[in-house]
């Protein structure tokens, strides 16, 4: 008997002296990132309302596609460039593929950091298939999303890490502007720009602006979106409850931008047009909350007012340029992911109260945040590396017959809403022709 309780003793003495990442609230970060999934649905929701209603079911099938690959080729490959260890080279980790070397050990719990750090690669993801929506092929389209995944996302992400040389070199990005939605919202320009503009149903470039199918949809999913990026952000504080008063600051300064984005795009679409926006008012909410990912736990409440409200103005003046420009943007994701994303990473330099130079610490830190920038862009601008060789063969682009039937009907298994009074598409067109940028 008292064997048995000796062996019984030493049992939980082992249990009670399993390591763990030192000041992480791993329950905090897998609630966080189990809720911040909800991404997923929010892309789902924009994509299928910006698109035409011949396209509703290809584009979320492009939203869900790009989760599945994302979150397959991230756990073989992806997490392990991003988390693994570099050996010193700080470009690239080199370790932990496949599930292989995880530990809880300090400085982190590779398996709680899996799921957190998955999200945004799924973001990533998201971004680059909402600038291929109706005009690409889903094989095409699925090789892209494995290559930005698997390695092209992971390294940026490793730039970031302690270990990272854009780390070292002192950039600061607090929860992803720079390197989600830079290095997203760049995958999605260069996409939009070599799928070129949408066709009408004769087959020809039309120069209207083909409009939203479904703006409710839009909203939904952006308000939908901006609580998951909201969630996200907040569980970029690992800390969580052993740190309550950035766990609380940050949930503050991520609804106050977002509020004020939200508040500032809708005033601006209405006195442009003099008509309510619902589109304006969910979309300037996302780009409230990217604007302030970079710097949530570092600013205070009446800066992240002030980041929302420039974030409002940056989303209205670059759908204005999209909509001037041959870059067909169906759901705004430069308007609301890439500027914003900019402007946050930007105003690190100028408002961070450790670094920045209105806070009294000089120009030096906005020069780091320009550098990890053109970083950023740069990589991204990697991508075409697959783009151009598949738009070469001519398997990346649908064919015009095809694009002007609807990619619900070519490749899906027909067209998810059917009205029983269509009319001919350059019916529904706007009638306002493409003007030049600042025309």
């Amino acid at each position: 008997m008292n064997h048995l309780q000796d062996i019984g003793a030493v049992l939980n003495a082992a249990s009670s002296s399993t390591p763990t990442p030192a000041n992480t609230d791993t329950t905090w970060v897998l609630i966080t990132s189990f809720s911040a999934l909800l991404t997923i649905l929010g892309f789902a929701f924009i994509s299928s309302g910006a698109v035409r209603y011949k396209s509703v079911q290809s584009s979320v099938i492009t939203v869900l596609l790009g989760s599945v690959i994302t979150i397959l080729f991230f756990w073989l490959l992806g997490y392990g460039f991003a988390f693994g260890d570099d050996k010193g080279n700080k470009f690239i980790g080199l370790s932990k593929f496949a599930g292989i070397g995880y530990q809880v050990e300090s400085p982190r719990d590779d398996y709680t950091n899996l799921i957190f750090s998955t999200v945004g690669a799924i973001i990533v993801a998201s971004l680059f298939g909402l600038g291929t929506l109706e005009r690409s092929r889903f094989f095409s389209v699925s090789l892209c999303l494995a290559f930005i995944t698997a390695i092209l996302y992971p390294i940026a992400l490793h730039w970031v890490q302690p270990t990272g040389w854009l780390s070292k070199f002192g950039f600061v990005d607090f929860a992803g502007a720079s390197y989600i939605h830079i290095f997203g919202g760049i995958t999605a320009l260069v996409v939009s720009f070599f799928l070129k503009e949408r066709r009408d149903q004769a087959g020809n470039v039309h120069p209207g602006i083909f409009p939203h199918h479904s703006p409710i949809n839009i909203g939904y999913g952006s308000i939908i979106l901006t609580i998951s990026i909201l969630i996200f952000i907040n569980g970029s504080n690992q800390k969580g409850k052993e740190n309550k008063y950035e766990q609380g600051l940050i949930a503050v300064n991520t609804i106050v931008a977002a509020t004020l984005s939200a508040i500032t795009s809708f005033i601006l679409q209405y006195l442009k047009t003099h008509k309510t926006s619902l589109i304006a008012l969910s979309r300037g909410s996302v780009a409230g909350i990217v604007a302030i990912s970079a710097m949530a736990n570092d600013v205070r409440i009446w800066e992240s007012a002030f980041t929302g409200v420039l974030a409002g103005v940056v989303y209205i003046i670059l759908i204005l340029v999209i909509k001037r420009s041959h870059v067909d943007d169906p759901a705004y994701t430069i308007a609301s992911h890439l500027g914003p994303g900019l402007l946050g990473t930007i105003l690190v330099g100028f408002l961070s109260l450790t670094n920045g130079w209105v806070t009294g610490h000089g120009p030096k830190q906005l020069g780091l945040q320009l550098v990890g920038i053109l970083a950023f862009i740069g990589w991204g601008l990697l991508v075409a590396i697959f783009i151009i060789p598949l738009k070469g063969t001519g398997a990346f682009k649908i064919n015009p017959f095809q694009e002007s039937q609807g990619i619900d009907i070519s490749y899906a298994e027909g067209e998810a809403i059917q009205f029983l009074d269509e009319q001919p598409e350059p019916a529904l067109l706007s009638s306002s022709p493409k003007k030049g940028i600042f025309q």
